[in-house]
C-alpha cells in the first residue's frame, strides 16, 4: 500500500468527495495502444441536446458546507463553480468543458487552489497539463464524463444504461482532470417523495466507481436532484428539493440529529503546569448535564467543527483540542511526550464544568485515536469509554520504529506534515507540495538524522531525538502506554483496516487490555486503509457491499450504550468483527484470534537457491528430506534491497522530458513489484504450489526466521502476499525486526558473526479466503528501502553514521531449524484448535 495512505485520512476532501484521489491513480480497461492510434480513434460521449442550470448544498452529517453553481448549454458547454467554506476558510474549484461540434468535449479547464488544470482531446487521446507535468489518458469511444464537485453531469451518465439489458452494467468514467476509471452502473427502484406539497417520483440510479457507491436521484425531466454518497455521510441537494434529503428515523434507540447546536470557541483549558489548551466546545441546546465526547488533535481544531455539530445535534457535549503547542494552544509542541498529562487535566476540567454530567468518551483516528490511549493510562475518573481508530502502539512497534527498524519514510514525511501544517490546510495545497518530495532519491542521504536540513531546511528537534534515542529506554517511557494499561479497565472500541499502515497498533492494543482481563473489548478490522470509516474495498480491490459496514452508526450507538444508558444492546452482539476478502464474508466471536482460529506452520524450503522470483523457493506444511540446509545471499547498504511495493513517483523533470499515458503509468506500477524480486538477489522468495482448495486465514500472524549472518547486526523482513493464477502479487502483511533487539527493545546485542539465531517476527494480521488455484507467496529480505532506514550492518548507529559494510546473510530451513510463517486459519468446519509456537 502507498505508505501516503497511513495518513490521508487526515485530509478532508477524501473524507466526502471520494473520487479526489482516483485521478491519480486511473484504472485502464483495455490494454493502451499505440497514443498516435488512439487519437485517432471516434470519441463519441456528447453532452449536447440537454439543457439545465442551477444550484446544488453539499451536506456532510447534516451540515451545508457548500455550494455548486453550474449552467449546462445545449451545444454540450457545461460550466460550474465550487464554493466549500469550513473552518473559516474557503476553497474553489471551477470547471469548464468547451465542447467541439455535436457536443462531445474538446477542452477541459479545471482551476483550483493547487493550480490550473488543462486536459485536451484527440479522438479518444486526452492530454493532461498539470504544474508543468504532461501525461495522456486514453479513453474509451463513450467514457462518460462525471464532476466530482457536482452532480448534474449525471443526467447523462445514466442515458448510458442499457434498460433491455438491465442488471449492473459496466461502463467507463472520465474524471475532469484527466483520469479514466471502471465505473458500472444499476437501476433501482423508483421513490415516490413529497416535495413542496407534491408527491413526486423520481428515478433513481446507483453509479459505482471503483469501491464508492453514489446513488442519484432524477425528476421526470431527467435532471439529476439528488447525489448521496451513503458511506460518506455526504449528499448534493438541488435547491428546491432540500426535502429529499430528510432522513426517517429507523432506530428509536438511537441518537439522532435532534438539537440545535452553540459553539464556544477557544476555550482555554489549563493543565498542571499552567499551559492552557485552545478548546472549542460544541453544546446542543438542551436542559440539564449532558455527556462529554472529546477530540484532541495536533492538525487542527477548526477543520474538525463537523465532528463537533454531530455529536451535539444528537445530545452530547463535543470538545475539540488543539494539542500542545499546536496552532492556538500553548506550550511547545512535542510529538507523544505530554499527551498523558494533558489529556487527563482535559477531561477531568471539562467533566467539571456545569453543563456536564461527568461521563466523558473520546474518540478519532490515528494521532487522535493515540491521544485517548495516553489519556487512559492516567485513570481520569470521568473516563467512561474510548473509540481509537486506527491508533497505533507504544512508538518502538510502529512509528517511529518498528520493532527497532527506523520507519523512515512515515517518519520525515509525518514531521514535514507537521512542520509545514499542512492538515490544516482546506485546499490541500500544502499536502501536495510536500507529496511532490522526490524521496526515492533524497532518501539516500547519509547520516539520515541530516534529513531534516535537507527537507526542512533546519534541524528539527524531535526527528532528531527520535534518532537520538533508538532504545526503548527512559526516553520513551512517557510515550509507552501498554504496560501502563493493566489498571485502566474501561470498555473499548477498537476498529482498523487490514490495509491501516497502523494497524498492528489495533492488534496490540487490543490483545494488552485482553491479556490484562479487561472485559468489553470490541474489535471490527475490515479490508480498509488509514481511515475511520468503512468502504468496498481499497483502490480497484472490491469487495462487496457487505465489506461497509455504517461505522458511525456503531460509535454512535456506543456512545449511546455506555455515556447515556441507552438499552441498545451493543452488550449482546459478538464483540471480535473479522472481515476475510475473497470470500466477502464477516467472522465473528467474542476473541481475537476467534475462537475457532487453528494456527498452521507454513514451512520455507528450497533447494539452496530461493534467490528472486525465478528461484526454487517453496512454502509447504512438512518439511520433506530433500530441502537444502539453508538460502544466502549478499545484504549491501550501499545498494539497498528495494521495498517492492514502493513505486516511485517520476520526478517532475522526468515528467516534463517523457510523456507517458495513465494506462502506462499504471501497468509500470502493476509490473514494479515482479520486476523489483526478479532482478535481486537479495531477495528470497517461496511460493506454495497452486492451492488445491480454498484457503481462509484471518487473525495474527508471525513468522521465525533461524538465520545467520557475518554482520554485527542487520535487519530481518518477511512479506506475505497472495500470488494470483495469472502472476498479479497483492501484499497483505509484512514484519520486520532488527537483529540487535531480538531479545530486547531496550537493551540490544549484537550477533556473533556466523551464528545461527532465532528471531521471531510479528508480521501484524489480514484476513482472506486464498482460492484454489492461487498461491502464498512469502519474501525475505534484509532491507525495505527508502520505506524504511538501512541497517549500515556494524553494529553501531544507523542513522547517525555514514560507514557501512556487506553482510552475509543465511536463512535456513532444515529440520534443526525450521523456518516458517504462522497462520490463524479458519477451518471450513468451524472448528479448531490454538497451536503456537
Amino acid at each position: 500500500m502507498d505508505f501516503l495512505a497511513r495518513f490521508l485520512a487526515w485530509v478532508f476532501l477524501i473524507t466526502f468527495l471520494p473520487l479526489s484521489f482516483a485521478q491519480d491513480a486511473p484504472k485502464p480497461q483495455k490494454p493502451s495502444i499505440p497514443d498516435e492510434e488512439a487519437a485517432k480513434l471516434a470519441y463519441t460521449y456528447s453532452l449536447a441536446g440537454f439543457e439545465d442550470q442551477g444550484s446544488f448544498t453539499l451536506r456532510v452529517n447534516e451540515e451545508p458546507l457548500g455550494t455548486t453553481d453550474f449552467t449546462w448549454q445545449k451545444d454540450g458547454r457545461y460550466e460550474s463553480h465550487f464554493n466549500l467554506k469550513m473552518g473559516g476558510q474557503t476553497m474553489q474549484v471551477d470547471l469548464s468543458v468547451i465542447p467541439s461540434d455535436g457536443g462531445v468535449w474538446k477542452r477541459i479547464e479545471m482551476k483550483a487552489a493547487r493550480g490550473p488544470v488543462l486536459v485536451e482531446r484527440e479522438g479518444r487521446l486526452s492530454t493532461v497539463t498539470f504544474q508543468e507535468k504532461k501525461s495522456t489518458v486514453q479513453l474509451q469511444e463513450r467514457s462518460a464524463l462525471f464532476d466530482n464537485y457536482g452532480p448534474a453531469l449525471g443526467a447523462a451518465i445514466v442515458k448510458e444504461y442499457d434498460a433491455a439489458k438491465a442488471g449492473k452494467q459496466t461502463l467507463s468514467i472520465c474524471l475532469p482532470g484527466g483520469g479514466q476509471i471502471d465505473g458500472a452502473l444499476e437501476r433501482l427502484e423508483k421513490a415516490e417523495k413529497p416535495v413542496a406539497g407534491k408527491d413526486l417520483v423520481f428515478s433513481r440510479y446507483r453509479l459505482s466507481i471503483q469501491t464508492i457507491d453514489i446513488d442519484l436521484w432524477l425528476d421526470n425531466t431527467g435532471r439529476v436532484v439528488l447525489e448521496e454518497v451513503p458511506v460518506q455521510k455526504a449528499v448534493f441537494i438541488r435547491k428546491g428539493f432540500e426535502e429529499l434529503a430528510a432522513k426517517s428515523i429507523e432506530n428509536p434507540l438511537l441518537s439522532t440529529a435532534s438539537f440545535d447546536v452553540t459553539i464556544n470557541k477557544d476555550t482555554m483549558v489549563p493543565c498542571r503546569d499552567g499551559v492552557k489548551l485552545a478548546t472549542d466546545v460544541y453544546l446542543p441546546k438542551a436542559d440539564g448535564k449532558i455527556p462529554l465526547i472529546v477530540y484532541r488533535t495536533p492538525y487542527g481544531k477548526e477543520l474538525m467543527e463537523l465532528n463537533g455539530k454531530y455529536w451535539a445535534r444528537r445530545g452530547y457535549a463535543c470538545a475539540i483540542q488543539d494539542c500542545r503547542g499546536r496552532f492556538k494552544s500553548e506550550g511547545n509542541w512535542v510529538p507523544f511526550m505530554h499527551e498523558a498529562e494533558d489529556g487527563h487535566d482535559t477531561i477531568e476540567w471539562l467533566a467539571g464544568q456545569p453543563w456536564c454530567n461527568g461521563k466523558v468518551g473520546m474518540i478519532g483516528g490515528s494521532y487522535l485515536g493515540w491521544v485517548q490511549w495516553w489519556a487512559a493510562s492516567q485513570k481520569p475518573a470521568h473516563l467512561v469509554t474510548i473509540i481509537p481508530n486506527v491508533a497505533p502502539p507504544d512508538p518502538h512497534y510502529n512509528i517511529p520504529f518498528e520493532h527497532g527498524a527506523f520507519f523512515l519514510l512515515g517518519s520525515i514525511w509525518w514531521a514535514q506534515i507537521l512542520e509545514s501544517e499542512a492538515t490544516a490546510d482546506l485546499s490541500g495545497a500544502k499536502l501536495s507540495e510536500v507529496g511532490e518530495s522526490d524521496y526515492s532519491k533524497i532518501l539516500t542521504t547519509l547520516p539520515v538524522i541530516d534529513l531534516d536540513k535537507v527537507l526542512m531546511k533546519k534541524e528539527n528537534r524531535y526527528w532528531r531525538d527520535w534518532i537520538g534515542h533508538p532504545d526503548n529506554g527512559k526516553f520513551w517511557e512517557k510515550a509507552n502506554f501498554l504496560e501502563k494499561l493493566k489498571t485502566v479497565n474501561i470498555p473499548v472500541f477498537h476498529q482498523s483496516g487490514w490495509f491501516d499502515g497502523d494497524g498492528i497498533g489495533t492488534k496490540l492494543n487490543y490483545l494488552k487490555m485482553r491479556s490484562f482481563g479487561h472485559a468489553n473489548q470490541k474489535m471490527i478490522v475490515g479490508p480498509w486503509g488509514h481511515t475511520d470509516t468503512s468502504s468496498r474495498g481499497m483502490g480497484d480491490k472490491d469487495f462487496g457491499k457487505d465489506a461497509a459496514p455504517d461505522l458511525q452508526r456503531e460509535y454512535v450507538q456506543w456512545f449511546d450504550f455506555w455515556l447515556k444508558g441507552v438499552k441498545n444492546g451493543v452488550d449482546a452482539e459478538p464483540m471480535v468483527r473479522l472481515f476475510a476478502m475473497g470470500s466477502n464474508k464477516w467472522l465473528t466471536g467474542n476473541t481475537y484470534p476467534l475462537e475457532q482460529t487453528e494456527f498452521r506452520k507454513l514451512l520455507l524450503k528450497s533447494g539452496g537457491k530461493a534467490n528472486t522470483g525465478k528461484g526454487d523457493g517453496r512454502l509447504v506444511w512438512s518439511l520433506p528430506a530433500d530441502s537444502a540446509e539453508f538460502d544466502s545471499y549478499t545484504y549491501d547498504p550501499g545498494d539497498p534491497t528495494p521495498d517492492p511495493s514502493f513505486y516511485p513517483t517520476r520526478s517532475q523533470e522526468e515528467r516534463k522530458k517523457i510523456v507517458l499515458s495513465n494506462e502506462e503509468e499504471k501497468k509500470r506500477q502493476e509490473a514494479f513489484h515482479r520486476e523489483t524480486v526478479d532482478k535481486r538477489t537479495d531477495i528470497l522468495v517461496y511460493l506454495t504450489e497452486p492451492l488445491e482448495a480454498s484457503l481462509t486465514f484471518c487473525g495474527p500472524l508471525s513468522a521465525v526466521l533461524y538465520a545467520s549472518s557475518s554482520a554485527a547486526d542487520t535487519d530481518w523482513f518477511v512479506t506475505v502476499s497472495e500470488e494470483k493464477a495469472d502472476g498479479k502479487i497483492f501484499p497483505l502483511v509484512h514484519g520486520k525486526i532488527r537483529a540487535r533487539y531480538r531479545n530486547s527493545m531496550s537493551k540490544p546485542e549484537k550477533l556473533k558473526p556466523g551464528e545461527v539465531v532465532k528471531y521471531t517476527l510479528d508480521l501484524w494480521h489480514t484476513g482472506i479466503t486464498i482460492p484454489k488455484g492461487d498461491r502464498l507467496r512469502v519474501e525475505v529480505a534484509s532491507a525495505l528501502f527508502p520505506t524504511f532506514g538501512r541497517n549500515l550492518n556494524t553494529g553501531g548507529h544507523n542513522e547517525m553514521e555514514t560507514r557501512f559494510v556487506k553482510a552475509e546473510q543465511k536463512v535456513f530451513h532444515s529440520e534443526k531449524y525450521p523456518s516458517h510463517v504462522l497462520l490463524p486459519v479458519i477451518p471450513e468446519n468451524g472448528k479448531g484448535s490454538k497451536d503456537s509456537e
